[in-house]
């Protein structure tokens, strides 16, 4: 359906509130650094629209469906994490009453009844680059003859989208479209999406087939500016974006997801641990890689660093819920209005014992896990250049050491002095078990659990027995020789383990691929 920049037929319809345009002035006309905008001037301009399939949902079920895809924004922007819900008055069952002044709430619409309000707060994905923003979300009903319930399908609804921001154009965030207020109605079998622009004397439009394009931009300054000055190729990608998942939501009502993710921590943790992380340590880090060599754009070693953050944040958010004493070494505190039986330390979570990353490679999650409190060293076979730009903290708990698992070990072995390796001191402070404590393990062959370093005779190299303190929680991001070890050391150590796989290696430290089943048809399954 091809549109032509006209207003809709939700502007006849539609009563302006205060809190459209601010008032600072007693004829009802918002004052601003340059020219006034009176809220008559506002005009919803049809955007894009499609036709729907004939379907038997009901009011009701469409409504959620559309709730459900704005409350999924990273489906329809890449650069948004998340939204959060701050407020439904679903789950308060007041009564619904906004405010004329009230800054997300643009007006009402003759023959609609509001029946439903949200809030929610929309998370960026680089809060250095965008702001988050909080959006109000109105749902209006339309007002049916008697027996009218929601639950005949094709019943007209409308629900409108108002980010709080004031009547700066530099206040909205890039991820949004460039308008004051967008709703989407359903009309039988028609959706249509359209945007509240400010209409200026000249009212110029563009024609595609199949979808309408307005150039009314908004500039909410009120200045009188062009329309090279509204990006509306951007508005208008963003809508249709919005418009083509509506659409096959829709489509497909009974669509249920069988997958789900983020069963281990909560997504929102996991997201706001990650941009923390990425807050303290990613210019640090990328500093000291850039210092030896690994800088620009495409650098693997600086994805890397990314993607150990990630790693970092996920193990941070899984040790919190697993263990009574967090990063800073210290005892939980029970959460404001929890009694003191309710705390960590009193659910019979054990303390945290310390981490082990086998095959740190460039150190960079030893690193941020030691920079955050929680104790640990890491060891790879070969050290690297960039573990002399870290902290000399970190870079004593940094080892260059072959594992050679102890239940494999063989020859006469002695155990390196103290200060060769020094460790202990931070890493498992106060968890350390002696010798005596561990009869499967001869120190004079292979290193006890206190001192798992141990060099053979006539030999320079540092070698780890493969022993942990019980408790001790393993971490192996793409050890490749190490990866198959890892459960296993864990199972005779009694210790915790994760272990993120790549290259395929058997027990004997062998590349190993996969075999092939041969299936009779074609050879191969």
């Amino acid at each position: 359906m091809g549109m032509n920049g006209e207003s809709s037929d939700l502007s006849s319809i539609f009563r302006p509130s205060q809190g459209l345009c601010p008032a600072d002035r007693d004829d009802g006309r918002c004052c601003s650094d340059s020219e006034s905008i009176p809220r008559s001037s506002y005009i919803w301009v049809p955007v894009c629209t499609t036709r729907l399939p004939p379907s038997t949902s009901t009011r009701l079920e469409l409504e959620c469906i559309a709730i459900k895809v704005i409350l999924q924004p990273e489906y329809l922007s890449p650069v948004v994490s998340r939204a959060d819900v701050i407020f439904d008055s679903t789950l308060t069952g007041g009564q619904i009453a906004p405010s004329a002044t009230e800054i997300g709430f643009v007006g009402e619409f003759f023959g609609y009844n509001l029946s439903r309000q949200l809030v929610i707060r929309t998370i960026p994905r680089n809060p250095k680059r965008d702001q988050a923003i909080e959006q109000s979300i109105w749902v209006f009903e339309k007002i049916s003859g008697p027996g009218g319930n929601g639950k005949a399908a094709c019943e007209p609804f409308l629900i409108v989208l108002v980010p709080h921001f004031s009547t700066s154009s530099s206040d909205g965030p890039f991820y949004l479209p460039n308008a004051r207020a967008i709703a989407i109605q359903v009309a039988g079998s028609v959706l249509t999406i359209h945007c509240l622009d400010w209409k200026r004397g000249t009212e110029l439009g563009s024609k595609t087939e199949g979808v309408g394009c307005s150039t009314f931009g908004i500039d909410h300054d009120g200045s009188n500016c062009g329309a090279a000055d509204v990006d509306s190729d951007r508005r208008q990608r963003m809508l249709n974006k919005l418009m083509g998942v509506l659409k096959k939501r829709f489509e497909h009502p009974e669509y249920i997801k069988r997958v789900h993710h983020d069963t281990v921590i909560s997504r929102e943790r996991y997201q706001s641990v990650y941009q923390d992380l990425k807050a303290r340590h990613a210019d640090r880090l990328c500093r000291v890689f850039a210092s030896n060599g690994y800088d620009g754009k495409g650098c693997r070693e600086v994805d890397k660093i990314f993607e150990e953050l990630g790693i970092a944040s996920f193990c941070i958010c899984l040790w919190e819920n697993m263990y009574s004493h967090l990063g800073n070494g210290e005892p939980d505190e029970p959460v404001m209005g929890e009694s003191q039986t309710g705390s960590r330390a009193q659910e019979g979570r054990p303390p945290f014992v310390g981490f082990v990353d086998l095959g740190c490679g460039s150190g960079v999650l030893t690193d941020v896990l030691l920079q955050e409190g929680w104790p640990g060293y890491g060891i790879d076979a070969r050290s690297r250049k960039v573990w002399k730009s870290f902290d000399e903290d970190v870079q004593r708990h940094l080892v260059e050491s072959i594992l050679i698992p102890y239940v494999v070990a063989v020859g006469d072995s002695k155990t390196i002095a103290e200060p060769a390796v020094s460790v202990s001191s931070r890493s498992f402070a106060g968890t350390m078990v002696t010798s005596a404590q561990a009869p499967h393990l001869d120190p004079g062959k292979c290193g006890s659990v206190s001192q798992p370093f141990y060099s053979l005779p006539g030999s320079g190299q540092v070698y780890h027995s493969g022993r942990f303190p019980e408790g001790t929680f393993l971490i192996c991001n793409h050890g490749d020789e190490l990866t198959a070890w890892t459960p296993l050391l864990a199972s005779l150590n009694q210790c915790l383990f994760l272990a993120i796989p790549c290259c395929s290696f058997n027990l004997a430290g062998r590349r190993n691929g996969s075999d092939i089943a041969e299936n009779p048809k074609n050879g191969r399954c």
